[in-house]
Order: structure tokens, then sequence, then C-alpha cells
């Protein structure tokens, strides 16, 4: 489900895949796949076909007063900033909830699977 607000890569911070979950409980296992995703939050793949894995879920969490800017350093020297969500990390547990956390200062989020995902896990 691609998400509709654009290009990844012109937001800020990283961008790309960081950290599956490493827990697999039952009802995950050889199902879904969950990945944190820097700037593209977190997203939840099925792989009950692994030679066509789908993305079936994502969330992305909103930029707040908290959360920092990203700098990188241009060729000339110069400095280019983007206050930028970097979603670093994630656990899943067998309630169906899944904990995110951000490492530019925007905070943990708890979310609970919902829709297609849900239904493949078997909730």
């Amino acid at each position: 489900m691609p998400e509709a607000s654009g290009n990844f890569c012109s937001r800020g911070g990283r961008f790309g895949a960081h950290s599956p979950n490493e827990n697999q409980p039952p009802m995950y296992a050889k199902r879904l796949v969950f990945v944190a995703w820097f700037n593209a939050g977190v997203r939840a793949i099925d792989v009950r076909d692994p030679y066509h894995p789908n993305e079936v879920a994502y969330y992305i969490p909103a930029i707040t007063g908290k959360t920092d800017k990203r700098c990188v350093t241009l060729p000339d020297g110069r400095e280019r900033c983007k206050v930028a969500i970097q979603t670093n990390n994630l656990e899943v547990d067998d309630r169906g909830y899944i904990y995110i956390v951000d490492r530019a200062n925007t905070g943990m989020h708890i979310l609970q699977l919902t829709g297609a995902a849900r239904k493949i896990a078997n909730f």
C-alpha cells in the first residue's frame, strides 16, 4: 500500500529498511514481518509466499514539536536540515500490538494491528 504523500528520499533523515521484529510470536511466524523503515515509519510485510512478499500495512508517525532536525553537509560545505521522524526499532507482542520508537526524539508509539494484516495473523 504505497504511502500517498510521496518521495521518502526527499523527506529528510534516513530512509530504508532498518530493523525487523526479532521475536516471532506464533501468529506472525511465517506470515508477517514488521520492519522499521526510518522516515517511512513501520511496514508490515506478508511473507506467506517468500518469493512474492507483499506490504499489507504501514504506519508513519507525525512529526511533533520535539522532533529533531536531521542535517547533511553538502559538497560545498553548506548544511541542509529537515525535520523528519526516524522510526528506529520495533517490537511486537502476541496481542497484536506493535511498539515503535523514534531516534529523532518523536517518542514511542504503541500501535494495534488492524485490517488485512490482522486477518493474516488470524486474530
